[in-house]
């Protein structure tokens, strides 16, 4: 075939679809742009389909984005956020977009043959069905975005619904309809003696009854998915029944009950010892090797499969300040972490309150009017602005670092105090933890235990120094003793200790539970207006082995042994303070801890949900602490 023919058959293309009105469009005219010259088909499809690729680029970009906002709040945090994501994801969809249309139309140009008599009536349905398989696929795709954009409240806003159905409707036929033009170009250089397709007239009725049909389609999808999304995630307004005391949460990861129970039968760990005497829970052993997902467990009454926190670590997308769960379980999950990392795509990152699905019972309590305080808890950065006195996991390095809040404390007033009292409070905790751990002759023991020492009296120290009245509901998360036993166990490469090695560390241990315990000596103290509530749990040891949750106080009944799961301890503390329980709960309140008269005159109370955790964001200026957070979690043996 001479350059002349293929020019007079793609002359030809162009009259018949100038003929039928679709070259007046200027999409058309973009599309087949390629189709001139002496190219070839494999030419013209190539070129045509990086075309519908740009084309969908930037009409798809923008339209994932809004989707994703919804999805991950906590990755797009803004405007700037938002371009980057509509061009990461504008690029990956341009991509998808490019194969597909390329793959079809050289589908097509080697599966009908030009010299077939049914060559017409093949190439037209192979071109319409590759159009309409896009449109419905795209049209499918966005109707869906929008549904998770608006949380699913789908027609409630009926206006905004119909032009986002209207805008997707559109979008979805334009590149349906581009990528059916591309691939009848293709056809007609590959058979450049058969008659061309020919194509439904494009009335202005055809048109509308289309648009109708499937402005239609996304509708009725709209509201068969809708329902499913929505349902019982209104929230409720909260009746708080007074039980009049308040609850007060000490958290300690890293605890063995064996070596607590030696310890306690001879008379070592006194002020611990008659906490834990009371009304005391046995917690079902559970995979409490990662913090973040064992203690958002606990802080939700919620499994990871629902509160969303599968690991302390995650990804950061380049160019966005945000970041996003990584999920990297498994060797091929592991391998793209490392390959975008090592391509500068990604970076590790810390799991942020973003990443977390269901709300914690600081903040069920703070929803119901209560006051409300929480120190060094995982996953409480960045903190919302909603009254509550958060002290994130981020907020001590903030302290240290100095500069202008990233939301590592609510509220932002508490900030300037904070700082100034900061190196007292450090100075006063390091001499602490030297005073306790001075005399240890091993220098890497030393240095181990000072170091956990030090963090824990930090916490206890902060959550004392906060201004105000006591708090109806205060929760302090000590990390120390998990920090202390797994840095003095823990071998890579899976070397050995010696036995007197190992009993050197378990003396360390020992001697940290003893310093752990005069710690505790005036927050576990009685104190009859409290419901003081101890929870601990092994902490990151390879054997799973069982935590305790203990109750204290005139609300606990007197030497009461159950067994409960961890998801029981967010029901137990918000029942403790009579705020109703979620039915969507998976844990339920330990009844056999509250005492009788307790339990009579503050019964259980229900409602539907929760709803999801705040949308409000806490100011945020200041530089953010990501790989400072990385280097800190390093030093102290969570990443590596």
């Amino acid at each position: 075939m001479t350059p002349d023919t293929r020019d007079d058959r793609v002359d030809d293309l162009r009259q018949q679809l100038r003929a039928l009105g679709y070259l007046d469009a200027g999409v058309d005219r973009f599309v087949l742009a390629p189709a001139r010259g002496a190219r070839g088909p494999f030419i013209i499809a190539v070129l045509s389909s990086l075309r519908i690729g740009l084309l969908g680029a930037l009409l798809l970009g923008p339209a994932a984005a809004v989707g994703v906002r919804s999805r991950l709040p906590d990755l797009v945090t803004g405007l700037r956020d938002a371009i980057v994501v509509a061009i990461y994801l504008g690029v990956l969809f341009g991509a998808a977009l490019f194969v597909l249309s390329l793959g079809a139309s050289l589908i097509a140009a080697a599966s009908v043959r030009p010299s077939s008599a049914r060559f017409t009536v093949r190439a037209r349905r192979f071109a319409l069905g590759a159009g309409g398989a896009i449109a419905i696929a795209l049209l499918a795709y966005l109707t869906l975005w929008w549904r998770t954009a608006t949380a699913g409240f789908g027609w409630g806003a009926p206006g905004w619904t119909s032009l986002t159905l209207v805008a997707a409707v559109a979008i979805s036929l334009l590149l349906g309809h581009a990528v059916m033009t591309a691939m009848l170009a293709t056809l007609a250089a590959a058979a450049p003696a058969s008659p061309l397709p020919r194509l439904p007239s494009p009335s202005w009725r055809l048109r509308i009854a289309g648009f109708a049909v499937a402005f239609a389609g996304a509708a009725a999808l709209l509201l068969w998915t809708a329902p499913g999304v929505a349902a019982g995630r209104e929230t409720p307004p909260l009746t708080v029944v007074p039980t009049g005391v308040r609850v007060r949460v000490i958290a300690v990861d890293g605890f063995d009950a064996a070596l607590f129970r030696e310890m306690s039968a001879r008379g070592a760990l006194p002020a611990l010892t008659a906490a834990l005497d009371g009304a005391r829970a046995e917690l079902i052993a559970e995979d409490t090797r990662d913090p973040a997902r064992a203690w958002t467990t606990i802080a939700t009454g919620e499994p990871p499969a629902i509160h969303g926190v599968r690991g302390l670590e995650t990804r950061r997308v380049a160019g966005v300040q945000g970041s996003v769960d990584a999920r990297t379980a498994g060797a091929i999950g592991r391998l793209i972490g490392g390959a975008t990392d090592l391509l500068r795509l990604t970076r590790p990152a810390v799991v942020t309150r973003g990443e977390r699905h269901a709300k914690t019972f600081w903040e069920v309590a703070t929803d119901a009017g209560l006051r409300t305080t929480v120190v060094n808890w995982w996953a409480s950065w960045p903190a919302p602005d909603t009254g509550a006195t958060i002290l994130t996991d981020r907020a001590v390095l903030r302290l240290e670092r100095g500069g202008a809040l990233d939301a590592e404390i609510a509220p932002t007033s508490l900030y300037p105090a904070l700082r100034e009292l900061w190196p007292a409070l450090r100075a006063r905790a390091r001499s602490v933890a030297t005073e306790a751990f001075g005399d240890v002759d091993a220098d890497e023991i030393r240095d181990i235990l000072e170091r956990s020492a030090e963090l824990d009296t930090s916490m206890l120290a902060l959550a004392a120094a906060l201004p105000g009245p006591p708090a109806d509901l205060t929760a302090v998360y000590l990390p120390g003793l998990d920090i202390a036993q797994h840095a003095l166990f823990s071998r890579e490469g899976g070397a050995s200790l010696s036995p007197s090695a190992a009993a050197s560390r378990l003396d360390a241990v020992r001697a940290y539970y003893s310093f752990l315990d005069r710690a505790l000596r005036d927050p576990l103290s009685s104190d009859p207006d409290e419901c003081l509530v101890i929870i601990m749990e092994p902490g990151r040891v390879d054997v799973a082995g069982r935590g305790l949750m203990a109750l204290g106080g005139r609300c606990a009944a007197p030497n009461a042994r159950v067994e409960a799961h961890a998801l029981d301890a967010a029901p137990t503390i918000l029942a403790a303070l009579g705020v109703p329980l979620s039915r969507e709960l998976r844990g339920a309140p330990i009844a056999a801890l509250f005492s009788r008269p307790f339990v009579d005159a503050h019964p259980v109370r229900y409602v539907a949900s929760y709803g999801s955790p705040s949308a409000v964001r806490q100011v945020r200026r200041g530089q953010p602490l990501d790989e400072e957070m990385i280097e800190r979690l390093r030093s102290l043996g969570y990443v590596r």
